[in-house]
């Protein structure tokens, strides 16, 4: 049995560590599981997990044909929302590359492919975006996004 001042010192020793966990920076492992996530809250149409996995204050920017919009959490929200109630079929698939971590914020390269089946048509969404990363107590959460979109 450790004397009390031993156990002292190993219970000292643990909570460091506990503490040094949870400031680690961001890995990439982070950033996988954030992407796991995303991708299944999207393909089971969670809006509460998206909700969950993308910052109240972010800010995603969308270029197309040279035009370009920002959208706030409540608008990228809704937008999503609107292509999964005009689909008969959807599909959602998520690849983050190239991520690079400054302790608590990450950047990281996206690609994301929406498919979309509306009235027999079928659409691809292909959106390539650089994006930050931030960790908070509930995890990585997305904060920013510049954004190109491809329809096909």
């Amino acid at each position: 049995m450790l004397k009390p001042i031993y156990q002292v010192a190993s219970i000292f020793a643990i909570s460091l560590s506990a503490m040094n966990i949870s400031h680690a920076e961001i890995t990439n492992s982070d950033i996988q599981r954030f992407a796991s996530q995303m991708n299944q809250a999207a393909n089971s149409k969670s809006i509460s997990t998206v909700n969950r996995l993308v910052s109240d204050d972010a800010l995603i920017s969308i270029s197309r044909r040279g035009r370009t919009s920002t959208l706030d959490k409540a608008n990228y929200l809704n937008l999503l929302q609107t292509n999964w109630a005009r689909a008969t079929q959807y599909h959602y698939n998520i690849q983050i590359n190239n991520m690079i971590s400054t302790g608590k914020q990450a950047k990281a390269d996206i690609i994301t492919v929406e498919t979309i089946t509306e009235d027999k048509r079928t659409l691809k969404l292909i959106t390539t975006s650089r994006a930050t990363f931030s960790e908070t107590p509930n995890g990585v959460v997305l904060t920013r996004a510049i954004s190109n979109l491809t329809i096909e």
